[in-house]
């Protein structure tokens, strides 16, 4: 402890942060689950291609509605609070998703999952302020979104191997038995902050209304809310799309199943890695436009290249260096619009983020049907993000150091 400014960094925050990281793990996984074995899905369902993709999109449709009162939560009654409430909604409807007689209900059922969604995803950054001192506070952040992460790799890896083990509806009764512990462990082990703080430079947070109001008066933010859009609506469409953006240069199923695996896995060893690098440097600006640059050359080999190995490095590696700017612009996010609450300024941004989802990936679709090929819509991203790079130049340097 500090004594002479009253601080002191808890072990604890360790444990609070593993806690969440197990809730919005879970999350994911309930998202993500239906992708790899979605033909069966149809199949047991009578459903179509399409009606499979909406299990998936539904998430990104309720994400926007449902991400300001959820912010209103966690910026009003803490990030317990809200993520206990998030992590109860997953579980319930992850358990009534286990008795679906119908596609109809199924996706009912999955919207009812997509609501606690954001109460969960909203709460890092607040996470790493009440228990983080700045120094680590990328890094917090970045755990905690490599926990989002993880759950996509274990849905896509895990999912076909436990239904041929247990069957479809076992598989459902399992994954929705493992979101209740994953509330209750983080029910008894979460604490919404320490006694004493690990900063005392923090300024005492605006109310959300006027922090909202506030929000879109900063030309900064506006800047960062361009780049969750296309972002995230880059790593939503590669993922939604990618059997189809890789169809005619893989063997079969697996292989495609193996390669959006592999984006996922670069992205949790980079979400490690990068913002460990963001926090020691202090510096947020030059690694988004590493991000940037990075995806340009990488995208294009997964639209173009033959060789499988080629498509499988050139994933890593598009995982690693773009999905680690999901936690530093979260993180500048904050540090830019203090002292607004952390919640408004990580809903609002997950809202674009969400939203450029939908827009990629069914304007990838519309380019498709046109141009015959999924190459097009992969050009696409690329001008998309040389448009985002050139906008990040205008960004200013938000880390303290």
């Amino acid at each position: 402890m500090d004594e002479t400014k009253g601080t002191k960094i808890y072990g604890y925050r360790w444990v609070v942060l593993v806690a969440f990281m197990f809730i919005a793990a879970v999350t994911q996984l309930l998202w993500i689950m239906f992708a790899p074995i979605s033909s069966l899905v149809a199949l047991l369902y009578g459903a179509t291609e399409l009606d499979i993709a909406l299990l998936s999109l539904i998430f990104m449709v309720v994400y926007i509605p449902v991400s300001i009162p959820s912010a209103y939560v966690i910026d009003s009654r803490g990030f317990k609070i809200a993520c206990v409430i998030g992590a109860f909604i997953t579980a319930i409807f992850a358990i009534l998703r286990a008795f679906s007689p119908t596609y109809l209900m199924l996706l009912i059922f999955s919207a009812g999952i997509a609501i606690g969604q954001p109460f969960v995803f909203n709460s890092p950054t607040k996470i790493a302020r009440r228990w983080f001192p700045a120094k680590e506070r990328g890094l917090a952040t970045g755990l905690g979104t490599m926990a989002i992460f993880l759950g996509i790799l274990l849905g896509l890896l895990v999912t076909p191997f436990a239904t041929l083990a247990f069957g479809f509806t076992n598989m459902m009764f399992l994954y929705a038995g493992i979101a209740i512990v994953a509330a209750i462990v983080f029910l008894f082990l979460a604490r919404e902050q320490p006694s004493t703080p690990p900063e005392m430079d923090e300024l005492e947070d605006e109310k959300m209304m006027t922090g909202l109001r506030r929000l879109f008066s900063i030309k900064q933010f506006f800047i960062l809310l361009v780049l969750f859009f296309i972002g995230l609506g880059i790593f939503n469409g590669i993922a939604t799309w990618i059997e189809q953006i890789l169809l005619g240069r893989v063997v079969d199923l697996t292989q495609a199943g193996i390669v959006g695996a592999t984006i996922i896995f670069g992205g949790i060893i980079g979400a490690v890695i990068i913002p460990e690098l963001s926090d020691r440097f202090q510096r947020r600006k030059p690694f988004i436009l590493l991000a940037l640059v990075m995806a340009i050359p990488f995208t294009f080999l997964l639209a173009y290249h033959p060789d499988y190995t080629v498509i499988l490095i050139s994933a890593f590696l598009l995982g690693f260096f773009l999905m680690p700017a999901l936690p530093i612009g979260l993180q500048a996010g904050a540090e830019m619009t203090t002292p607004i609450p952390e919640g408004t300024s990580a809903g609002v941004l997950m809202i674009f983020g969400q939203a450029g989802g939908i827009v990629l990936i069914l304007l990838m679709s519309l380019v498709r049907d046109v141009m015959l090929t999924f190459f097009w819509a992969m050009m696409l991203l690329i001008v998309l993000d040389v448009f985002a790079l050139l906008g990040s130049l205008l960004f200013k340097e938000t880390a303290k150091g």
